[in-house]
């Protein structure tokens, strides 16, 4: 399978064309024309018919990891914003992310979801990255019937031309390193010190005539409090495996 105008179009729209090399971001390699990387010197130069030209070469690397990735088996709007994905966060990171995970197992909507993972670099979130996710996950969803390439706001347009498009895209991020999970078992751990604290303090009043309660109750309620936080990640890990950040 080839990509598309459709896919052509967000690829072109989102990397801009340069024709003298530049570094998007400061650990980026030198880049030139549409995203290309490969070979790419300081003071290179390049024109916009050479860019296409080369565009289109470097594509078919991407285009066969999308088909082994995905065994063949994505419409032409699902294989295009992969390819699109793939030529700005690799091969790798393609063939690993949630996105393909939840495309192979039939899960689309999930799948487009998931491409907003993938909107970090240098350890920031970039809009311009959003932006493109955005776009890409749009067009995975789009009927296989739509054979145009999709309209652009304008004001998507105007900010795709002015944003940076870093190459370094930092991969999804596990669950252990999620800021909400992080927040959530900080609030879980806290929460269980002040019950059991709470608790001591209500049994050591009470203890005198329930000796036997008091024995018991913070047990009891350190295995309900367990018992939540794992509920919580377990559906954080549900979250995850559906495409959620």
């Amino acid at each position: 399978m080839k990509i598309s105008s459709a896919g052509l179009s967000i690829i072109k729209e989102f990397e801009g064309f340069r024709a003298e090399a530049y570094k998007p971001i400061p650990s980026d390699p030198w880049t030139i024309g549409y995203g290309t990387t490969r070979g790419v010197k300081p003071g290179d130069v390049m024109t916009r018919s050479e860019a296409e030209r080369r565009l289109r070469h470097e594509l078919v690397e991407y285009e066969r990891a999308v088909e082994r990735a995905t065994g063949g088996n994505a419409t032409q709007p699902q294989f295009d914003a992969l390819v699109s994905f793939a030529y700005n966060v690799g091969v790798k990171g393609m063939a690993g992310s949630t996105v393909i995970k939840r495309h192979n197992a039939g899960d689309h909507q999930a799948a487009a979801r998931a491409f907003g993972l993938w909107n970090k670099a240098g350890g920031k979130v970039w809009p311009g990255l959003t932006r493109r996710r955005a776009a890409e996950a749009a067009l995975y969803l789009t009927p296989e019937i739509v054979s145009t390439p999709l309209p652009v706001a304008e004001e998507v347009r105007e900010a795709a031309a002015a944003d940076e498009m870093p190459r370094a895209v930092e991969p999804e991020r596990s669950l252990a390193e999620s800021q909400i999970n992080r927040a959530g078992v900080i609030a879980g751990g806290t929460a269980a010190v002040a019950t059991v604290a709470e608790t001591a303090r209500t049994v050591a009043d009470v203890k005198t005539s329930t000796d036997m309660l008091g024995e018991w109750l913070v047990p009891i309620l350190l295995v309900a409090v367990v018992a939540l936080c794992g509920y919580i990640v377990w559906q954080r890990c549900k979250q995850r495996a559906q495409g959620w950040s």
